[in-house]
């Protein structure tokens, strides 16, 4: 019998991303004409498209506020042991029973308190993702995004 070494298995690109945006680190959020950036927790709808809570009324929940009627551009970037990440894409409000199952997705990758207050003094806001960017080991790479939707984390 004789031992040998496995090689490492390789994360790529796409799995990182998903795996920073799925909120277990706090990130922060630029929101185009805003002061910011703004620190927010948030979490990853199935096809990997970010759902930012914040608190009704605060700063973010402000900036985040469409203005006629249009849908916010805003990045959020994620720094954590693997990398970062930095997705941006257009931001809207997620409202009534539309905010209840975005709540529950949300809990199911970062389940916080102030989940139960969504409605009552928090709120939450869908990031369509218009582009994904990586960085690991000091390398920028662009994310293709057909292969950040497939990609599943655990």
């Amino acid at each position: 019998m004789s031992d040998s070494i496995q090689p490492a298995v390789q994360i790529g690109p796409a799995q990182t991303a998903r795996s920073l945006a799925q909120g277990r680190v706090v990130g922060t959020v630029q929101v185009a004409w805003a002061a910011g950036p703004f620190r927010v927790r948030h979490a990853t709808d199935a096809d990997g498209n970010p759902i930012l809570l914040c608190r009704t009324g605060g700063g973010l929940s402000q900036a985040l506020a469409p203005r006629d009627g249009d849908d916010v551009a805003v990045v959020l970037h994620v720094e954590g042991h693997a990398g970062r990440v930095w997705i941006s894409g257009w931001s809207h409000p997620i409202h009534d029973h539309a905010a209840r199952a975005a709540a529950l997705e949300f809990a199911a990758a970062n389940p916080v308190s102030d989940l139960l207050d969504v409605g009552r003094g928090f709120e939450l806001h869908h990031l369509d993702v218009a582009e994904v960017r990586v960085e690991r080991c000091g390398e920028i790479v662009d994310v293709d995004l057909d292969e950040y939707i497939a990609t599943r984390c655990p």
